[in-house]
């Protein structure tokens, strides 16, 4: 465990994102849950994004991934690595989208092993922070991902179609 672990990080543009969640990617070991607007191309459609993820997935037969999405409609348009990844990897990584009717926050953040947050609040700039210890917080959201968890529906529209 690296020695900065308890310290908070802010993140202020895509580039600082899109390096700490591959870390947040790699140093996961049991789970990652994921929440987001539309899983913005910008940040998961990065192909060192999308293969941390799958590094992850793989890494273990108790890996779990599960991702929550409000909008679905940015990643049926045009391709996007994560759509294929969670086709091909469906075992692993599970995608549901959030629906209408319920109430959900609106910023977004991916948390790992019940401890590790990595947190935006304004996705225009990419500003957030990530905190690689803690749990509180952690146990905070997990609680919130959870109950949009079980009302969220796999989007019919991402199946990959079996010919």
């Amino acid at each position: 465990m690296a020695e900065h672990s308890s310290d908070s990080r802010s993140l202020n543009d895509l580039e600082g994102f899109r390096s700490t969640f591959i870390e947040l990617a790699e140093e996961s070991r049991r789970e990652l849950f994921i929440f987001s607007e539309s899983l913005a191309h910008p940040l998961y459609h990065h192909r060192a994004v999308a293969e941390a993820l799958s590094a992850f997935a793989r890494s273990s037969r108790f890996a779990v991934v599960r991702i929550l999405v409000r909008d679905t409609e940015p990643m049926l348009r045009r391709f996007h690595r994560l759509r294929e990844l969670t086709q091909r990897l469906s075992s692993r990584i599970e995608l549901r989208r959030i629906q209408a009717t319920v109430d959900t926050p609106d910023w977004e953040f991916a948390i790992a092993d019940g401890r590790r947050v990595l947190f935006c609040d304004d996705r225009q700039q990419w500003r957030g922070v990530y905190r690689p210890d803690d749990p509180a917080r952690a146990a905070k959201l997990g609680d919130t991902f959870r109950q949009d968890w079980s009302l969220a529906t796999a989007d019919p529209n991402l199946r990959r179609l079996q010919l």
